[in-house]
Formats: structure tokens, sequence, C-alpha cells
């Protein structure tokens, strides 16, 4: 089976002699996506947000193909990094057109190496470079990316909530579905934390992982304390502290399981992660590290060591969920605590239907080649772009 995968150097090549290489970009198309959160709002413990924005693309080459790409904005993105990164739309995209289909992988590892944000520029034009691949192939994205078939991925519940009875209301309703919960540590008191993950624990007997995220708020002193109170085997104590050698701290201390997430965002911090193997698991998130490439590189790390991961990212629209899902499906699943639908907890109305939920509570990635979002104009579906870059 042909494996297309990423080099120490990030660059992707192809293992068995395919070459698209005469295939031009015609046109792009972006349209803004702004999705409101069901729920009024969404919570961690540094910052509350009732929307979030992401920019879909669609560009169209020789022979009448299409990928699509979406520029997922991470949830603490400042307005002024989001806009300036949109305000070069016109630069950065109109320098495209007319070259060839490769040359969205060679501006996606310059975007890497930028900074503010640019990151989830480079995981917009690799997941489109994809695209077309899978496409001409016939092949879905996930077997491009991992060399084999997809499997069903282990979904987990994301829980952001204000009050005991709110906790206590989404527990009811998410019983008959979810076996692994992500809790929101959003309290001011340590107490309250603790009697949240208390609740969850009591009251569904049937969670089999529960991850307590703190996204960093607890000094190491703090996190030892609280966690030292709760021994639980179910627990995986998610991002207790800001420092990734802080979260080693608590875990050497504690000697309870914890998650490094966004103190190891980046890709050299990442790999020392699963290098020194000094905590349990790693939350994989090709936005953060600027494209699936380099997820899947940081991923084959991960198995060697016998890392856990979990493979999720910012939310966003089906383009964004339907590329981390082939990601995700392609982990071995004794490696992978779960996944998620990247557009769960959005009022999202596209339609383009880029997760796919099983009678058993799992999730897949659609079928078909590329993404599995088809071949056709979005235009239809999300209506006139808001900008178009043509030849």
């Amino acid at each position: 089976m042909e494996h297309f995968s990423a080099r120490s150097d990030n660059t992707v090549y192809l293992t068995l002699g395919f070459n698209f290489t005469l295939m031009k970009i015609e046109r792009i198309k972006v349209w803004d996506h702004v999705a409101r959160f069901k729920r009024g709002s969404y919570s961690n413990a540094r910052l509350t947000k009732t929307t979030t924005r992401s920019r879909v693309l669609e560009f169209s080459a020789t022979g009448d193909l299409m990928g699509f790409g979406e520029v997922v904005f991470p949830f603490a993105t400042r307005s002024k990094v989001q806009q300036k990164i949109i305000e070069e739309e016109e630069n950065y995209l109109g320098r495209l057109v007319g070259r060839k289909v490769d040359c969205l992988m060679s501006a996606a590892k310059r975007f890497r190496a930028q900074k503010s944000g640019w990151a989830s520029v480079a995981f917009a034009l690799e997941t489109a470079w994809y695209d077309f691949l899978g496409k001409e192939k016939d092949a879905p994205l996930g077997t491009l990316l991992n060399g084999r078939l997809n499997n069903s991925v282990m979904h987990y519940t994301s829980m952001s909530v204000s009050s005991s009875d709110e906790l206590l209301s989404r527990l009811k309703r998410e019983a008959a579905r979810t076996k692994i919960i992500q809790l929101k540590l959003t309290n001011r008191s340590p107490n309250d934390d603790r009697a949240w993950i208390t609740q969850i624990l009591d009251c569904q007997p049937r969670v089999e992982v529960l991850l307590a995220d703190a996204n960093g708020k607890w000094s190491v002193d703090q996190a030892c304390e609280v966690i030292s109170t709760l021994d639980d085997p179910r627990i995986i104590w998610e991002e207790p502290c800001a420092s990734y050698l802080e979260n080693v701290e608590v875990e050497q201390v504690t000697g309870q399981r914890v998650m490094v997430d966004q103190c190891v965002g980046d890709i050299q911090m990442a790999k020392q992660a699963v290098t020194e193997g000094a905590v349990s698991a790693i939350t994989v998130k090709p936005v953060y590290l600027g494209g699936l490439s380099v997820a899947r590189d940081l991923l084959d790390r991960c198995a060697k060591k016998g890392m856990r991961v979990r493979i999720d990212g910012p939310w966003c629209g089906d383009i964004g969920a339907a590329a981390v899902l082939h990601l995700a499906a392609g982990v071995e699943p004794e490696l992978l605590i779960a996944s998620c639908d990247l557009r769960e907890p959005l009022d999202y109305r596209a339609g383009l239907n880029g997760v796919v939920e099983l009678a058993n509570g799992q999730i897949v990635p659609p079928q078909g080649a590329g993404l599995g979002l088809n071949n056709e104009s979005l235009d239809k579906i999300l209506g006139l772009p808001e900008a178009t870059y043509s030849i």
C-alpha cells in the first residue's frame, strides 16, 4: 500500500512514484465562517467565548479537481492576530494562483516557520494539498497519511459548565453515548473543582476516562494538593500547570497520569515531551503544529515510545474536523485515548458532513476520496464567497 509520509525536515514526499506536479491552481475562493456556541458560551480556566471563527478555502485546479482547507483560529487567538492574517490573504493566496499544486506544501512549510497564528494557515494549505492528492489517487486522506484504512475512533465529550446543576443535566443527556469525558475545571475554588470531578465519577459509572482539564491554571503546589485527594484510575489530569516542566514535576510528585496539551503546542517542545517520556500522554493538535504532515511525524514518534495520545484541535467546521479525524483514525487503538467531533459544541449548519457518528457512539471520517467531502464547489452550501482569486 502506498504511504505518503513526512520526513524529519517536515517536507512531504511520495514513497511510490505518483506525480501530480503538472496540476496548477486556477482559482481560490474564500468564505468567512463564524459559529456560535450552542449553549451560549464555552469556557476554559482562562477564557470564555461566544463564537469561533475560521476561513474556508476552496482551491480549483487543472482537471476540475478541488481541494478544501480551513484556517482554524485557536480558541485563545486574539482578534488583532486573526484580522492581520485575514488582511494578508490577498497577498499570500493571490501568489498561489497559476502555480503548481505542490506549492501548497512549500508555502505551508514557510508559514510554519512564522509565529503569531500562521500555523493555522499552514494547516489549511496542507489539508487542501492532501485533499487534492486523495482525489487524484481516489484514496481517503487517512490512507495517504497512515498507509492503511481508517479505524473508528472513540469519541470524547467536552463539558464546559457553570454550575453543579448544569453539570448534572449534561451528564444525564450524555449518559447513553459517553464513555470519555473532558471536564473544563473553570471554578475559582479547588474544592469546587474536586466536587465536579467526584460528581462525574459518582453519577457516571460507565465513564472509562475522565480528562480533568485545568488549562494550566494551577501552580505545582496547588496541582499536587488537588490531585493528592482524588485517587481514581479513570482520571487523567490534563495540563494542570502552564509549563511543560511544571507538568512533569506534578506527575513525578503525585504519581498520577498527566497529559500535556498547549504547553507543548510548539513542535520542538512536543518532540521533547515524547522523547523524555516524563508525562503519561500528549495531545496532538495539527492546527497548532502547522499541518497534518508534522502531526503524523509526531505520532510516529509517539508510537515508537509507546506514549498515548489524544488528537483534536480548536473547535471548527467540517473541513478542519474531517482532516483531524482522518489523522486520528489511523492511530493504533491502544495508543489513542480519544478524538472528538470538533463541530460538536457549535451551532453549526454548513452541512458538509465532515464527521460520521456510528451507532455505538464512535466516530469516523466521511467516506470517499481525499477529505470525503466530494468535489463540488461550496457555493451551494456557503453562498457567495467573500473573495475569489483567479488566473
